[in-house]
Protein backbone atom coordinates (compact mmCIF):
# COMPACT_ATOMS: atom_id res chain seq x y z
CA UNK A 1 0.00 0.00 0.00
CA UNK A 2 1.22 3.50 -0.78
CA UNK A 3 2.07 5.82 2.06
CA UNK A 4 -0.27 8.56 0.85
CA UNK A 5 -3.02 7.27 -1.41
CA UNK A 6 -5.78 9.43 0.03
CA UNK A 7 -6.78 13.02 0.38
CA UNK A 8 -8.22 14.56 3.50
CA UNK A 9 -11.28 16.80 3.74
CA UNK A 10 -9.15 19.96 3.96
CA UNK A 11 -7.16 18.96 0.87
CA UNK A 12 -10.38 18.28 -1.03
CA UNK A 13 -11.94 21.59 0.09
CA UNK A 14 -8.83 23.58 -0.93
CA UNK A 15 -8.68 21.69 -4.23
CA UNK A 16 -12.32 22.57 -4.97
CA UNK A 17 -11.68 26.20 -4.02
CA UNK A 18 -8.80 26.57 -6.49
CA UNK A 19 -10.01 24.17 -9.21
CA UNK A 20 -13.03 26.12 -10.39
CA UNK A 21 -14.02 28.13 -13.42
CA UNK A 22 -12.10 31.39 -13.41
CA UNK A 23 -12.97 32.29 -16.98
CA UNK A 24 -11.20 31.84 -20.28
CA UNK A 25 -8.45 34.38 -19.56
CA UNK A 26 -7.47 32.82 -16.23
CA UNK A 27 -7.69 29.35 -17.78
CA UNK A 28 -5.20 30.42 -20.46
CA UNK A 29 -2.80 32.00 -17.94
CA UNK A 30 -2.89 28.96 -15.66
CA UNK A 31 -2.35 26.55 -18.57
CA UNK A 32 0.64 28.63 -19.68
CA UNK A 33 2.13 28.73 -16.16
CA UNK A 34 1.83 24.92 -16.04
CA UNK A 35 3.83 24.34 -19.24
CA UNK A 36 7.36 23.00 -19.21
CA UNK A 37 8.28 25.80 -21.63
CA UNK A 38 7.35 28.42 -19.04
CA UNK A 39 9.37 26.66 -16.33
CA UNK A 40 12.44 26.33 -18.51
CA UNK A 41 12.07 29.88 -19.80
CA UNK A 42 11.77 31.25 -16.26
CA UNK A 43 14.88 29.31 -15.22
CA UNK A 44 16.87 30.60 -18.19
CA UNK A 45 15.68 34.16 -17.50
CA UNK A 46 16.75 33.93 -13.84
CA UNK A 47 20.15 32.55 -14.87
CA UNK A 48 20.61 35.40 -17.34
CA UNK A 49 19.64 38.04 -14.76
CA UNK A 50 21.95 36.57 -12.13
CA UNK A 51 24.85 36.17 -14.58
CA UNK A 52 24.45 39.71 -15.95
CA UNK A 53 24.37 41.24 -12.48
CA UNK A 54 27.08 39.18 -10.84
CA UNK A 55 29.39 38.55 -13.81
CA UNK A 56 32.34 36.54 -12.44
CA UNK A 57 30.60 35.86 -9.15
CA UNK A 58 27.77 34.19 -11.08
CA UNK A 59 29.47 30.79 -10.93
CA UNK A 60 28.02 29.86 -7.55
CA UNK A 61 24.38 30.70 -8.38
CA UNK A 62 24.57 28.99 -11.77
CA UNK A 63 26.09 25.83 -10.27
CA UNK A 64 23.52 26.04 -7.45
CA UNK A 65 20.66 26.18 -9.95
CA UNK A 66 22.01 23.15 -11.82
CA UNK A 67 22.46 21.12 -8.62
CA UNK A 68 19.12 22.27 -7.16
CA UNK A 69 17.19 21.42 -10.33
CA UNK A 70 18.85 18.01 -10.57
CA UNK A 71 18.06 17.27 -6.92
CA UNK A 72 14.54 18.66 -7.12
CA UNK A 73 13.50 16.88 -10.28
CA UNK A 74 15.47 13.64 -10.10
CA UNK A 75 15.00 12.88 -6.40
CA UNK A 76 11.39 14.05 -6.58
CA UNK A 77 10.50 11.82 -9.52
CA UNK A 78 12.72 8.81 -8.83
CA UNK A 79 12.58 8.59 -5.03
CA UNK A 80 9.82 10.65 -3.43
CA UNK A 81 6.98 9.99 -5.87
CA UNK A 82 7.43 6.21 -5.87
CA UNK A 83 7.58 6.20 -2.06
CA UNK A 84 4.42 8.25 -1.63
CA UNK A 85 2.60 6.93 -4.71
CA UNK A 86 -0.25 9.39 -4.36
CA UNK A 87 -2.89 9.37 -7.09
CA UNK A 88 -3.55 12.63 -8.91
CA UNK A 89 -6.95 14.23 -8.31
CA UNK A 90 -7.89 13.91 -11.97
CA UNK A 91 -7.61 10.13 -11.54
CA UNK A 92 -8.85 9.88 -7.94
CA UNK A 93 -12.06 11.91 -8.18
CA UNK A 94 -15.18 10.88 -10.07
CA UNK A 95 -15.50 12.37 -13.58
CA UNK A 96 -17.41 15.62 -13.59
CA UNK A 97 -16.47 16.52 -10.01
CA UNK A 98 -13.47 18.62 -11.04
CA UNK A 99 -12.06 20.70 -13.92
CA UNK A 100 -9.22 19.14 -15.87
CA UNK A 101 -7.51 21.70 -18.09
CA UNK A 102 -4.14 20.10 -18.64
CA UNK A 103 -2.84 16.68 -19.50
CA UNK A 104 -1.51 14.86 -16.47
CA UNK A 105 1.20 12.28 -16.40
CA UNK A 106 0.14 8.85 -15.31
CA UNK A 107 2.57 9.18 -12.40
CA UNK A 108 2.12 9.82 -8.70
CA UNK A 109 1.46 13.42 -7.73
CA UNK A 110 3.34 13.95 -4.45
CA UNK A 111 5.39 16.13 -4.54
CA UNK A 112 4.55 18.51 -7.37
CA UNK A 113 7.76 18.81 -9.38
CA UNK A 114 6.60 22.07 -10.96
CA UNK A 115 6.33 23.51 -7.44
CA UNK A 116 9.61 22.01 -6.25
CA UNK A 117 11.53 23.26 -9.29
CA UNK A 118 10.10 26.77 -9.04
CA UNK A 119 10.76 27.03 -5.29
CA UNK A 120 14.31 25.73 -5.78
CA UNK A 121 14.86 28.43 -8.42
CA UNK A 122 13.26 31.07 -6.20
CA UNK A 123 15.51 30.27 -3.25
CA UNK A 124 18.72 30.26 -5.30
CA UNK A 125 17.72 33.51 -7.04
CA UNK A 126 16.98 35.09 -3.66
CA UNK A 127 20.29 33.97 -2.18
CA UNK A 128 22.17 35.26 -5.23
CA UNK A 129 20.22 38.51 -5.65
CA UNK A 130 18.07 39.31 -2.60
CA UNK A 131 16.10 41.94 -4.53
CA UNK A 132 14.67 39.20 -6.75
CA UNK A 133 12.79 37.51 -3.90
CA UNK A 134 9.35 39.08 -4.44
CA UNK A 135 9.16 38.28 -8.15
CA UNK A 136 10.85 34.88 -7.81
CA UNK A 137 8.46 33.73 -5.10
CA UNK A 138 5.43 35.28 -6.81
CA UNK A 139 6.17 33.17 -9.89
CA UNK A 140 6.80 30.06 -7.76
CA UNK A 141 3.46 30.52 -5.99
CA UNK A 142 1.61 31.23 -9.26
CA UNK A 143 3.03 28.12 -10.93
CA UNK A 144 2.16 26.04 -7.86
CA UNK A 145 -1.43 27.30 -7.80
CA UNK A 146 -1.71 26.68 -11.54
CA UNK A 147 -1.11 22.96 -10.95
CA UNK A 148 -4.15 22.77 -8.67
CA UNK A 149 -6.18 25.06 -10.90
CA UNK A 150 -5.65 22.89 -13.99
CA UNK A 151 -6.67 19.81 -12.00
CA UNK A 152 -3.49 17.73 -11.83
CA UNK A 153 -2.34 18.23 -8.21
CA UNK A 154 -3.77 18.34 -4.72
CA UNK A 155 -2.93 21.47 -2.67
CA UNK A 156 -0.74 19.38 -0.36
CA UNK A 157 1.19 18.11 -3.41
CA UNK A 158 2.27 21.67 -4.20
CA UNK A 159 2.93 22.42 -0.52
CA UNK A 160 5.18 19.35 -0.34
CA UNK A 161 6.79 20.45 -3.62
CA UNK A 162 7.47 23.92 -2.20
CA UNK A 163 9.10 22.41 0.89
CA UNK A 164 11.14 19.89 -1.12
CA UNK A 165 12.15 22.57 -3.65
CA UNK A 166 13.31 24.91 -0.88
CA UNK A 167 15.41 22.08 0.58
CA UNK A 168 16.81 21.26 -2.88
CA UNK A 169 17.63 24.94 -3.43
CA UNK A 170 19.46 25.11 -0.09
CA UNK A 171 21.33 21.90 -0.92
CA UNK A 172 22.26 23.28 -4.34
CA UNK A 173 23.49 26.54 -2.79
CA UNK A 174 25.61 24.69 -0.21
CA UNK A 175 27.15 22.27 -2.73
CA UNK A 176 27.81 25.10 -5.18
CA UNK A 177 29.58 27.04 -2.43
CA UNK A 178 31.94 24.13 -1.80
CA UNK A 179 32.53 23.44 -5.51
CA UNK A 180 33.14 27.04 -6.52
CA UNK A 181 35.42 27.61 -3.51
CA UNK A 182 37.50 24.56 -4.43
CA UNK A 183 37.67 25.66 -8.06
CA UNK A 184 38.82 29.18 -7.09
CA UNK A 185 41.34 27.82 -4.57
CA UNK A 186 42.76 25.36 -7.11
CA UNK A 187 43.00 28.13 -9.74
CA UNK A 188 44.91 30.43 -7.38
CA UNK A 189 47.51 27.79 -6.47
CA UNK A 190 48.26 26.87 -10.09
Amino acid sequence: MNVIDFHGPLDLKLYQLVNRDGGAALDAVMRFLSTRAFGIGFGVLLCAIVAARLRRAAARPLVAIAVAMLASDFVGSQLLRPVFGRMRPCYALPPGSFRWLSAAANAPSLPSLHASNMFALALVATLARPRLWPSAYLVAIAVSLSRVYVGVHWPTDVLAGAIWGTAAGALGWAIAGVLTHRFRTRGESA
